[in-house]
């Protein structure tokens, strides 16, 4: 499960307490499962921790076909999607060591230019956008700031901040002024922390049902999305479309 299944995951357990105040036990085919390592999940008051043991209400975050909810069917090389899913707006709460960690970059621009392992190559906007994207926030002397660990490749013209956990750049990404970059878990985190943000979605996944009415969805919509997982014409022919142009008018729309 990735950081932005958690994420939807804790926007359903919001949802859920509204009718049944019990905390609710995320559960895989059955199975209590979390992510290793420092999960979004840890000290939400709505979710059961690690090992806690209470009368909890289950919530199903992946049925016994290992479907994500807003799937209808997955294989190695294409999703076929739920078109009437939507999220719900997830929440994460950072510790104090976190918020005060993040403190420390209060007002950036953070960027996410960069896949996260497995993800779909279809859903990369073109290297030579993103350049051309950081070099007219440049001219226009808007600061952008890329979080990665310290072994991630960083775009030349940004400023950088380390964040080895996805935690840590929850924290700097929840004092940010605005977020720009892939559909994906950074886009999620940005609107559970209640962040503006531009996000690009190209022909992969439609943007109705990942996206968020809070931020600038770009991309195609219901029905037009393919869902491939491997190299494809249609989702490049769509990238292509999204020119660093409009993803910086995008953003200083939002900025203005």
């Amino acid at each position: 499960m990735g950081y932005g299944d958690e994420i939807m995951v804790a926007g359903r357990a919001r949802v859920q307490q509204q009718t049944n105040q019990r905390k609710c036990r995320p559960t895989f085919q059955g199975v209590a499962k979390w992510t290793k390592g420092a999960s979004v999940w840890e000290n939400n008051p709505r979710i059961a921790q690690r090992g806690e043991a209470g009368d909890f209400q289950e919530l199903v975050a992946r049925n016994a076909d290992n479907m994500r909810p807003y799937h209808t069917a997955k294989t190695p090389e294409r999703w076929t999607y739920n078109l009437a899913f939507r999220p719900d707006v997830g929440e994460i709460y950072l510790t104090d060591a976190e918020r005060a960690f993040g403190e420390r970059f209060r007002g950036r621009i953070v960027i996410e230019p960069t896949l996260g392992p497995g993800a779909s190559p279809n859903k990369q906007w073109p290297v030579p956008y993103w350049r051309q994207f950081i070099l007219l926030a440049r001219e226009a002397g808007i600061k952008l700031t890329q979080l990665a660990p310290t072994a991630a490749p960083v775009l030349a013209g940004v400023e950088y901040v380390g964040t080895e956990t996805f935690r840590l750049a929850c924290a700097v990404l929840a004092n940010a002024r605005a977020y720009v970059g892939h559909e994906g878990g950074m886009h999620h985190a940005a609107a559970a922390l209640g962040v503006p943000g531009v996000v690009i979605f190209g022909g992969f996944t439609p943007v109705e049902l990942t996206g968020y009415p809070m931020h600038r969805n770009l991309g195609v919509s219901l029905g037009a999305a393919c869902g491939l997982r491997v190299p494809c014409a249609h989702c490049a022919a769509e990238m292509a479309k999204i020119a660093p142009e409009q993803v910086f008018d995008e953003l200083r729309r939002l900025l203005d």
